[in-house]
């Protein structure tokens, strides 16, 4: 078996192009997974900016008696902080299932690389003899 000399973004391209031959669907869930988890940063900032702007509204009218029953009063501020939970939330669980999904995507890439290393040396030992 000889070695060949390739290039870094051929070797990229190859293991590109094995990965999405072998594990098709792994791949598409983790690059959903990736654009979803992604996201979750970004709308966080967003609304734990709506609910800075909003307690800041409500500290500026100089009301701070019954707090609670001011806070309560706020639909923005109310669905800003369970947006903010939500978001958390979710973005926590995206986190563990891309990692189930990396583990299975590299499970079968692995089996992928095995099996084609067995057929490989099954065959070179056929021709040899």
């Amino acid at each position: 078996m000889q070695i060949i000399e390739i290039s870094p973004f051929q070797a990229f391209r190859r293991s590109v192009t094995t990965v999405m031959q072998v594990v098709p669907k792994e791949l598409r869930y983790v690059a959903i997974l990736t654009l979803l988890g992604g996201a979750g940063p970004a709308i966080a900032i967003w609304l734990n900016k709506t609910i800075i702007d909003e307690i800041t509204r409500l500290l500026s009218t100089g009301t701070t008696q019954n707090a609670i029953a001011l806070i309560l009063s706020q639909p923005l501020l109310l669905s800003s902080l369970a947006g903010s939970l939500l978001v958390n939330l979710v973005s926590d669980a995206i986190a563990n299932i891309n990692s189930f999904v990396y583990t299975s995507l590299r499970v079968g890439v692995a089996r992928r690389r095995h099996r084609s290393c067995f057929v490989a040396t099954v065959s070179s030992r056929i021709t040899h003899t």
